[in-house]
């Protein structure tokens, strides 16, 4: 339990952190939605677990839990998609194999065939560089 929460305040203060660069007001507005989403389903959920035990009484807490792990999910949520991480998920560099959190970036294609620009959700997994 002592883990996982030091692991949820590094990545609130990573979340944090990561927005005090430029265009931080409207990525930080959408993390904030986004984390305040999750902790009302959270808490939904919580309760919806609470209401399918035999003593709910003795379960309260699944509701505060709930709200919390879904803040945490929609804050992440949040961060992946703003676009301001912008890297792959594995990058090779020298011999060297990091990690990283995937990013969703949004791009504007033009479909000839449709006649219309689409927009795209892209994904980058992995990234080498020669």
């Amino acid at each position: 339990m002592q883990k996982f929460k030091r692991i949820s305040a590094f990545l609130l203060i990573f979340t944090f952190f990561t927005f005090s660069v430029a265009k931080a007001e409207d990525m930080m507005q959408k993390t904030m939605r986004d984390a305040l989403y999750g902790g009302i389903v959270g808490a939904l959920v919580g309760s919806a677990v609470l209401l399918l035990t035999d003593n709910p009484d003795d379960h309260l807490s699944y509701i505060p839990t709930g709200a919390a792990v879904g803040i945490l999910a929609g804050a992440a949520f949040g961060v992946a998609t703003s676009g301001v991480i912008q890297s792959a998920t594995a990058e090779v560099e020298d011999g060297k194999l990091t990690f990283n959190m995937p990013t969703i970036k949004k791009e504007k294609i033009y479909d000839e065939v449709a006649n219309r620009y689409e927009e795209i959700d892209q994904i980058d997994l992995i990234k080498v560089k020669f």
